[in-house]
Order: C-alpha cells, then structure tokens, then sequence
C-alpha cells in the first residue's frame, strides 16, 4: 500500500513540477526571506552598527538637582545606579518608579550585541530569516493556494472522474495531494535555507564589514546544539502548515472550484488570524476562547522564545507546547476527517473550465 501511494505522490508531482503555479510561490517565499536578511544587513550598517537599538527611546529625567539620561544599555548592565547617584534621595525613589514601567515596554526589543548579527551570520541567519517569514503568515496562504490549487485543477480540468473510474480510490488520491503539498512545503524550505546560507557568505566578505567572522556560534552552544535546534525548528514548521494544506482541500471539496477554494481558504485564514483576536481581546472573558485559535496557536507553536532583554525584563515565559501541539492535531484531524467524508460522498462532475 506504501509503495502504491508513494508511486501516486511521483505522479502528481510530474504533473505539479510542469506548472508554474508552485515556482511562481517559491519564488515570492525566496524574495521575502532575502529582503528580511538584506533588509536587517542595510539597517545594521545604516546605523553604523547599532542596529535596531536605535529605534528604542532613552529615558530623561530633569530634576532639581541633576539631569540624568538612562539607556537600556545601562538598564540591562546593572549601571541603573551609577545612572541615578547624582540624584536626591526623593528623586531616586520617582525615577525607580518611572523606570520599572518605561524598562519593560521600551527595552524588550533590545538587541545585545550578538543578536544584532540574528538575521545574517551564519548560523542563525538560517531560522532568523524562516521564522521571520512564517511570522507574516505568508507562507500558510502560500500552501493553502498550493493545496487547493493542486486538487482543484482537477475539477477544473474533469479529470477526477476519469481517474476514480479506473479503480482508483478516492482516500489514496486526497492522501498522494495532501502528502505531496507537505513535500513541497518542505522543498521550499531547503531552497530558502540554501539562499540563505549563501547570502550569508555574501553579507560577511562584501564591504563593509562587520567586524565579525562569517560563522558566530551563539555563547554557551555548539554546533551540535545549534543544529539539533535547527532540525527541531523546521519540523515544528512543517507541522505547523499541515492543518493550512488540509484547510485549503476542504473548501476545494467543498465548493468543487479551484477560486472559490482559494477565496474562502484565505478570508478564513486572515479572519481567523487578524481579525477575531482583537475583537475577543476586548473581553476577559473572551481570552478563553483566543488561546484555541489555529493561528496563535501556530506562533506558539514555532516561537523561538523572547529576546534575552525581554527574558531579563519580564522573566522567561514558558510557551505551552503541548497545548500548541494538541490544538494543531485537532484542528488538522477535523478538517482532514471532513476532506476525507466530503470527498467520498460528493459526485464527480465534468470540467468546469477553471
């Protein structure tokens, strides 16, 4: 059965490989990832290496006695003492106050000098750049078209009767599309870690320089480390998207139109991630229900965890994977179980032209 299937997969992928449709969006993932990592490179020399610190804002405080000025640099060093001496005592106790609410909401974005390079030097610069990307969600409407690109064209073209009358069963075909579409997905990674690597070649022997070597090994890891958490993260987005690749089938099945399956596949997804939360956020009562939402439970999922200025700020918290987990199984179950119930019932009609 294994070998029948996978026999299926190579055939749907002669036909997928012949169209433009899946290079046309592996191109849009490449230059979306390029222009986050030369993005990141043109701001960190356009600030004469300060990266995005210099975006954060200092605090001032004028008081009777001194004028003092406090960088995040200085919070995160412990030099908030030294900072605030010259002050009165009074004083001190006012800008204490002032600084426990101005750190938190000024400084988590702060960037210590080995985190300015995240986006790319190697070795970094390869999950900064996919996770950045996935981030946007880009890449889950990216797959969902793929998807329902991939079993819609074949009500357009009235294919589906044809091959199911040939003994083919209709599970084993929706498995050999929905497979393939993981595939894919995965194939796009590689592309975009291999660009990747190589830009980051690129950005460190092209002038100017950054002072660095082309290879930075974060402190306290090594390679082994750097790549076992590589491996982890590109499996835990592959995972991610399974439930968007089902997504997109269903309303292909659903609505048996390549468009209409794409249209409702993409309204869902920027309703069900842009649009909801804010208006259950209004409500404490409504929270509840947010934390069961697919797409934050998708960011939570692939999290690489806060900064380390927002981890000394706030304290680590602790994404719950396995909610995450759970949550993305579920959703990807009852879709791929009403794909699958659907797809057996429905009959099948001639082209549609589309």
């Amino acid at each position: 059965m294994i070998a029948h299937l996978l026999t299926l997969i190579e055939g749907e992928w002669f036909k997928l490989r012949r169209r433009w449709l899946p290079w046309i969006l592996l191109a849009v993932m490449v230059l979306v990832s390029q222009a986050f990592l030369w993005g990141f490179y043109a701001v960190y020399h356009m600030t004469e290496g300060e990266g995005t610190n210099t975006f954060l804002s200092d605090y001032q405080y004028t008081g009777g006695t001194a004028t003092i000025q406090v960088t995040c640099s200085d919070l995160l060093d412990g030099r908030l003492r030294e900072r605030i001496h010259p002050l009165s005592k009074e004083e001190r106790l006012i800008v204490e106050g002032e600084i426990s609410e101005w750190g938190p909401k000024e400084c988590s974005d702060y960037a210590s000098e080995p985190e300015k390079f995240f986006m790319f030097v190697l070795p970094t610069s390869i999950v900064g750049n996919i996770y950045l990307v996935f981030l946007t969600g880009l890449p889950f409407i990216l797959i969902m078209i793929l998807s329902a690109s991939l079993l819609g064209s074949e009500y357009g073209w009235g294919t589906l009767r044809i091959v199911i009358s040939r003994g083919l069963g209709r599970w084993q075909l929706i498995s050999a599309k929905l497979v393939l579409c993981v595939l894919v997905a995965s194939g796009w990674l590689v592309v975009m870690v291999l660009l990747n690597i190589v830009s980051s070649i690129l950005a460190g022997i092209i002038p100017p320089d950054e002072g660095v070597s082309l290879i930075v090994i974060p402190e306290g890891d090594t390679w082994a480390s750097v790549l076992s958490a590589f491996g982890k993260f590109i499996g835990k987005v592959l995972y991610g998207t399974v439930p968007y690749i089902c997504l997109g089938a269903f309303f292909v099945v659903l609505t048996q139109s390549t468009a209409q399956g794409i249209s409702l596949s993409v309204i869902t997804y920027v309703a069900e991630a842009m649009v909801v939360p804010p208006l259950l956020a209004i409500s404490e009562k409504l929270e509840r229900i947010n934390e069961g939402l697919l797409s934050s439970n998708v960011r939570e999922w692939i999290s690489l965890g806060d900064s380390e200025a927002a981890v000394a700020l706030k304290g680590a918290e602790t994404p719950d994977i396995l909610q995450a987990f759970l949550v993305i199984l579920a959703y990807s179950l009852v879709m791929l179980v009403a794909l699958m119930w659907l797809f057996q019932r429905r009959d099948l009609s001639g082209p549609k032209g589309e």
